[in-house]
């Protein structure tokens, strides 16, 4: 049995509420750009290169089958999501064979130069058949091709994975869609080449959870990974933060001052319904569910502190988990459940701990810099994703604090900063791995001060793209892939 520490005379409760607010100031200050000037030397570290090759592959866009109706609208759809999927994947270099052909070059070759300045080649004769001999002689090793057909509102697909090698056929799959299932289906299929090539899932039929202004108050919206489709969950409008996804996508957790300070609520996303979980009007920070999806991580204010719980989901029963002096919070479990990463300033300095997961070996990971926090364990086990403030030098003098995305090992050593490498480019904070561990989303407001967008980039820091735009937008949080369905 889990004992609580009552407070008993008034003073203490009056104090302790005092505290709370200043702790809620101080944490939430930092995640959303607040600056502060410290004598604290800046975090000075040098970038890695570290980059995984890629399956080149080529994507000869899909065209309608014979007898067909052609379709603009359909057939841009088609192959503008299916390209830029398989590209955005992480794991595909991919060539366009839709670059139409030109005379010019010196040798008479069919060559000209793409927008990078790259050498792209005129892969399709006026038949519009591929060269695949060229193919090969690059390296490509697969092509992606297809066709499809238009019923009435329906859409009839089918996708060809050619070894051009052999010259054989590695796949043929048909996938059927309507109108408003398309680009759906479209992720569907992307995901299925990533797995037939890498044999792991893709991540292009994955959502995001995320906190917009975009209405005005502070809700919940939820979008396609590549920001389309955006829809809105909440409509209360009161103030949400640290939204996080079940294992199983089917929910969210959250908090929100909708019926008192940082209350937890889980929000059902197939019945749409709210629940609040009480834990007698504590203040709630923070919640992050467990692999399995039977407990959650969060921090409870008590005694003007946040000390780290593990929680069943109806808040019946309270695991004391990191409960020592000073501030913990921003949890973040390993892939395996057995351990939490997490933020504190016990030490005065905000830095990163790793705790198992019954209490034992609590330890701290980070030493550079006086602010390491919003730690994000990666899927795949071997990086922490976390927010690190740099010292800049202040536009009057002095010094202000700039926050940037680093990524460690768990246990702290092999540092690597991913935003700010080439100068400041804003804030940036709240990073969030894509169940894969090959992306990061993260907030920065770099295009207007205190304005944050959503961005994605390769768990390296390259392939930035801006993916939540409209309006101000915070707390992303990169939902799970969905239950795999075989599609004949």
């Amino acid at each position: 049995m889990i004992g609580f520490r009552q407070g008993k005379p008034e003073m203490r409760k009056q104090r302790r509420v005092r505290r709370s607010t200043i702790l809620l100031v101080a944490l939430v200050l930092p995640l959303f750009g607040a600056k502060s000037a410290s004598g604290q030397d800046e975090v000075n570290l040098s970038v890695q290169a570290r980059v995984s090759p890629r399956i080149p592959i080529a994507f000869k866009p899909l065209i309608p089958r014979d007898g067909t109706a052609f379709a603009a609208a359909v057939q841009d759809t088609i192959n503008q999501v299916l390209m830029r999927d398989l590209s955005f994947s992480g794991v595909f270099a991919v060539r366009d064979l839709s670059i139409p052909a030109r005379v010019g070059a010196d040798d008479g070759s069919p060559v000209l130069t793409d927008s990078a300045g790259d050498t792209a080649y005129v892969f399709l004769d006026a038949a519009g058949e591929v060269d695949l001999e060229l193919l090969r002689k690059l390296s490509v090793q697969v092509m992606v091709s297809g066709t499809y057909e238009i019923s009435g509102s329906r859409v009839e697909i089918s996708v060809r994975l050619t070894d051009v090698g052999t010259r054989r056929t590695i796949l043929e799959k048909g996938y059927a869609a309507f109108d408003l299932t398309l680009r759906r289906i479209v992720h569907l299929m992307a995901d299925d080449i990533v797995f037939q090539l890498t044999g792991d899932r893709g991540i292009a039929q994955t959502r995001v959870v995320f906190v917009s202004r975009r209405s005005g108050a502070p809700e919940l919206y939820i979008s396609d990974y590549d920001g389309f489709n955006v829809r809105q969950l909440t409509r209360d409008g009161a103030r949400k933060y640290s939204p996080n996804w079940s294992p199983d996508g089917t929910r969210i957790a959250y908090t929100s001052y909708r019926d008192g300070p940082h209350e937890l609520y889980l929000l059902d996303l197939q019945s749409g319904e709210t629940s609040k979980v009480s834990f007698r009007g504590r203040t709630v920070l923070s919640p992050r569910w467990s692999p399995d999806g039977r407990h959650l991580i969060l921090g409870l204010v008590t005694e003007g502190f946040s000390k780290l719980y593990i929680s069943t989901l109806d808040g019946s029963r309270l695991i004391p988990l990191a409960t020592g002096y000073g501030i913990n919070i921003s949890p973040s479990w390993s892939p395996r459940g057995d351990q939490v990463v997490y933020m504190s300033d016990r030490l005065t300095q905000k830095h990163l701990y790793v705790i198992n997961v019954d209490g034992s070996d609590d330890r701290r990971i980070t030493f550079e810099g006086g602010y390491n926090g919003s730690p994000a364990w990666s899927p795949r086990g071997d990086r922490i994703a976390f927010v690190g403030g740099d010292l800049a030098p202040g536009r009057r003098g002095g010094s202000q604090r700039v926050f940037n995305i680093y990524t460690c090992d768990v246990n702290g050593s092999n540092l690597v900063k991913l935003t700010g490498v080439r100068g400041p480019e804003g804030d940036n904070v709240n990073p969030t791995w894509s169940p894969d561990g090959l992306h990061i989303l993260f907030g920065s407001d770099r295009v207007r001060k205190g304005a944050y967008q959503i961005y994605r980039m390769y768990w390296n820091g390259g392939d930035v793209h801006p993916v939540i735009t409209e309006g101000n937008n915070r707390q992303a949080s990169w939902g799970p892939r969905p239950v795999s369905l075989e599609t004949d």
